[in-house]
């Protein structure tokens, strides 16, 4: 589903719906609702969801027959968990936004409100708009069609059918906005419906229009910080953040004790990776919201999104440690703990199981899953037991988000780098047929059956990964090495073709190249030395010897096997020489001493024996 940002649903402001003198745009803004449920309002808008919610608990017990009071709370609920996805589950708070709705409808049925709420809510779970519009259809046909009969309760209910639309993974934007004129047309003046037709435009990505209706809420209602935060909004999308910035400072001239304009201002240091302002601005909106726990936690949430996970995940334990209520606190303690620098995995193992022993199934989102799977992954140092748990997790993860690409990735790659390659090459099929398929994939399928031995298989993959980037010089290298593999003795000699096309293919990229024609030019070396062409073999490695100046590993490995050669063609004093080089790149090789000892005494005793025949 796609997830609407918080600026993209239905608009809960200071004053709910606010409406002005049809005659007079200048005249003050008049809330049709009560004190208390403006009051609820107010603190929704200022995002403290946790206190919103008493609020509006406290309000239904002594209103339990205003459905609007219903809607308003339902509303909320998805807000909430459109703001904060990591904490919250998708399924819990769209049953609990909708049990609220069909309560609103049982306990004020005349009032069509609710029933857009359902409709909402259909959207928001499955996208489907057959099911969703029966819903939707009944909350429209409560509108008058004559004009004079027409009301501020008519516009409210065409302003949410307008919002709503905005829910799950459709587009209907033209519905949106057909709505959303419909009700401009019964309240002209009311800045609510601007912000809601802005919001339909920004997700059609018409900047310009979206701004004209902003700037069109501004001017009905000049003392709202917020169509100065949503302009902010589409400049930080862009991104342009010293456009954006002057509109969230003037939202905060209108208002400095509104608490959104410091996150908004927090968010906007974050994506500039001045990190110092966005601590500074995410603290003053908690110290806004009364620095009580809801507002702590909301911090918390601040300081996970700006990745500064080690203050982050302090603030979570300084909640845990007075209130632990809340225990989807403890699936974002697991997530800060995996991902700060060092993670502390021991601990984030213990909060996500703390997590899951507290939780219900219809609270579990994938990345509970995600993370708990790579907590135990990093933990297990190749312990098969946490192993086969943590690939177990990470399917769980997949069976409830199979349509995550970068998921699969992950679990191939796991798979893969743990040296279980039969289940690498599944995963990688599989991602294959979601049609996600990139340049890496085959490479790896083939290097999976090149490590399975299945030499046939790895083959026909390499050739078609030459075929397909033939400037893929690994491709070419494993050619090669499959060649070898298949040929252990060298005697057919399939691999000394393959190596010098390798060679061939890089040309003067010697610098760039340099690994694999360090593992050709000691192949052809061997190869030349097993078929006793010691002239060959011997200016193959030469030629390693020459390759990198300044790697002495090498050069060792290259004087290593010319001394080979020359104790082979008994020039015995050569291969001295060649140990005398070593011996100078590694002054601490006794072996090479040992080896220098020996041949000197084999020199010897030959010139003691050739002095005595003459």
């Amino acid at each position: 589903m796609r997830l609407i940002l918080l600026v993209m649903f239905s608009l809960i402001t200071v004053t709910a719906f606010s409406q002005r003198n049809k005659s007079d745009s200048n005249a003050p803004t008049v809330s049709p609702f009560g004190p208390e449920l403006n009051a609820a309002l107010k603190l929704a808008s200022s995002e403290q969801y946790e206190v919103a919610g008493q609020a509006f608990d406290a309000l239904l017990k002594k209103e339990p027959g205003n459905g609007n009071v219903y809607y308003f709370y339902g509303e909320m609920v998805i807000k909430d968990y459109q703001s904060d996805t990591v904490s919250n589950s998708l399924n819990e708070m769209a049953k609990k936004a909708e049990d609220l709705f069909r309560r609103g409808i049982q306990q004020d049925p005349t009032n069509e409100i609710n029933d857009v709420g359902l409709g909402a809510i259909v959207l928001f779970r499955t996208s489907d708009t057959i099911a969703a519009d029966k819903y939707f259809t009944k909350a429209e046909a409560s509108i008058p069609v004559k004009k004079k009969m027409l009301s501020s309760k008519d516009a409210l209910i065409l302003t949410k059918l307008g919002t709503s639309q905005l829910l799950g993974n459709v587009n209907r934007f033209n519905k949106a906005i057909s709505y959303l004129t419909r009700a401009s047309e019964i309240e002209p003046n009311n800045p609510s419906i601007y912000l809601a037709l802005g919001d339909v435009y920004l997700m059609q990505n018409d900047a310009k229009n979206a701004l004209a209706n902003y700037n069109r809420s501004l001017y009905f209602d000049p003392k709202s910080p917020l169509p100065k935060i949503k302009i902010g909004n589409i400049y930080m999308r862009a991104p342009n953040l010293n456009a954006a910035r002057p509109y969230f400072e003037e939202a905060r001239a209108i208002d400095s004790t509104f608490a959104p304009v410091y996150r908004q201002l927090g968010e906007l240091y974050t994506m500039a990776g001045q990190f110092t302002l966005a601590k500074t601005n995410f603290r003053k909106f908690l110290d806004l919201s009364g620095d009580n726990v809801p507002a702590k936690i909301q911090y918390a949430k601040a300081l996970f999104r700006s990745r500064d996970f080690t203050n982050a995940l302090t603030t979570l334990e300084e909640i845990l440690a007075v209130d632990k209520s809340r225990n989807y606190l403890n699936r974002l303690a697991a997530y800060c703990c995996f991902d700060k620098k060092p993670p502390e995995l021991e601990k984030g193992k213990m909060y996500i199981e703390e997590f899951f022993k507290n939780t219900d199934k219809e609270s579990i989102i994938p990345r509970d899953y995600l993370y708990y799977s790579r907590i135990l992954f990093k933990s297990a140092k190749n312990d098969s037991l946490i192993l086969v748990q943590a690939f177990d997790t990470y399917k769980k993860a997949y069976a409830m988000d199979s349509n995550n690409v970068t998921l699969v990735t992950e679990i191939a790659l796991n798979y893969y780098y743990s040296r279980w390659y039969k289940d690498a090459i599944t995963w990688i099929n599989l991602k294959n047929q979601k049609g996600k398929s990139d340049d890496d994939d085959l490479m790896l399928i083939g290097k999976a059956h090149y490590q399975l031995a299945e030499f046939s298989k790895a083959d026909s993959v390499f050739n078609l990964v030459a075929v397909n980037q033939p400037d893929n010089m690994q491709a070419y290298l494993y050619i090669a090495r499959t060649a070898s593999s298949m040929d252990p003795t060298n005697d057919l000699g399939l691999a000394r073709p393959k190596f010098e096309a390798l060679i061939e293919k890089i040309g003067a990229e010697t610098t760039k190249y340099a690994k694999e024609l360090q593992e050709a030019y000691m192949y052809l070396g061997y190869y030349n030395l097993q078929k006793n062409d010691y002239k060959t073999a011997k200016a193959w490695y030469k030629k390693l010897y020459e390759l990198d100046p300044a790697n002495k590993t090498w050069q060792i490995q290259s004087l290593n096997s010319q001394a080979v050669i020359a104790f082979k063609e008994k020039n015995y004093v050569e291969a001295r020489d060649l140990y005398t080089e070593i011996k100078k790149l590694d002054p601490a090789n006794t072996a090479a001493d040992q080896t220098i000892r020996d041949l000197t005494k084999a020199i010897n005793a030959a010139n003691a024996a050739a002095a005595q025949k003459k």
